[in-house]
């Protein structure tokens, strides 16, 4: 592919034959939002200066950026007060594997490696798609009735079975990361009132789960349906239930209780969101800190999800992990927040706030 400019970007027929630089684009509005797992995506307004690249502002039609293609999936052409326009939405040309299907199954239960799923899942698909594992996939994993799916599903259901970290598209090549091979540590911080002018903590505990039922699903079953609970969890945050787990090869139940516990999310998630002054250098996978000195809150995160406008001066919009740790780091500092504060009352706990 022909390298451009990072500035520059190019649309492209969706035949490949017509290829030009965008020159009517409005720098302002042109936003890269990368999700881990999740997406990857073009959004952007151009003005009609009357240039091929302008008109070439189609669906199906091809968005070259810093490397990158993008396929065009929503147009907008707007006609206001004399002026036209068009606003783009473009997604990752990985998302091209939504439509594209492996339609051979392999029926039953059957074990497989992850680089055998793999094979088997594109074994036949156009378009020259690729994949590349990065880290280590030991174990093998049966899949039922595998097959007769979309890519993207089907790379969803691996990703699942074989504990896959993360899904990275580089153009038509699908990389898959185990955890230790994907998150790179920058001993970088993002500090509130230095670096970042907004931060946000999220609270949720709606996927919460401490308590599932095990069944065993084989035509003669190995024991008797059972509940697995964590009571450390239920202590604390009450009983909450999750779907049951299922197995028609297990037979230990100590091996079930395993296979059970680890459908548990046993703390409440905390997402943090933070506006970074720096309009360049994060990235998804990396690792930092988050410092918010007015409570004392320090804790690693790894980044997520990135929104910038790479084209514009303005601010990078930066989602950070929601595991186990950063959540007791934060309810730690709250824990002693609340100690102050009941410290500064001379009133019961239980008044504060009635009228």
């Amino acid at each position: 592919m022909t390298t451009y400019a990072k500035n520059k970007v190019i649309i492209q027929s969706h035949d490949g034959k017509t290829t030009q630089v965008l020159s009517g684009l409005d720098f302002s509005t042109f936003q890269l939002t990368i999700t881990k797992n999740e997406a990857y995506q073009l959004d952007f307004t151009a003005n009609d200066d009357g240039s091929v690249g302008f008109n070439l502002l189609t669906v199906e039609n091809i968005v070259i950026y810093d490397g990158q293609k993008y396929v065009i999936k929503q147009v907008t052409d707007d006609n206001t007060d004399g002026k036209h326009t068009i606003t783009v939405t473009a997604m990752h040309i990985f998302y091209q594997l939504n439509n594209i299907f492996q339609f051979n199954v392999k029926t039953g239960d059957n074990s497989f490696t992850l680089t055998q799923a793999l094979k088997f899942l594109f074994n036949g698909v156009s378009g020259g798609y690729s994949y590349r594992i990065n880290g280590t996939f030991n174990s093998s994993k049966t899949l039922t009735d595998f097959g007769n799916t979309s890519v993207v599903e089907g790379l969803s259901t691996l990703k699942d079975a074989f504990n896959v970290y993360a899904i990275v598209p580089d153009n038509m090549t699908i990389n898959l990361y185990d955890e230790k091979s994907y998150v790179k540590k920058t001993y970088k911080a993002f500090r509130y009132r230095h670096d970042t002018s907004s931060m946000q903590l999220q609270y949720d505990s709606s996927t919460m789960v401490n308590r599932v039922q095990a069944v065993s699903t084989a035509e003669t079953p190995a024991f008797s349906p059972f509940i697995v609970q964590d009571n450390d969890s239920i202590s604390k945050w009450g009983v909450h239930d999750g779907a049951r787990v299922e197995s028609d090869s297990i037979t230990d139940t100590n091996a079930m209780k395993t296979l059970a516990s680890q459908s548990f999310i046993l703390e409440p998630t905390i997402s943090i969101t933070v506006v970074s002054t720096e309009n360049d250098g994060v990235a998804i996978g990396e690792q930092w800190h988050v410092l918010l000195p007015d409570s004392a809150l320090s804790t690693a995160v790894e980044v997520v999800s990135v929104v910038t406008m790479p084209l514009a001066t303005t601010a990078v919009q930066v989602t950070l992990n929601n595991n186990r740790s950063n959540f007791l780091d934060a309810q730690r500092v709250k824990s002693e927040d609340l100690k102050q504060a009941s410290g500064k009352s001379s009133m019961p706990m239980w008044v504060i706030g009635e009228v």
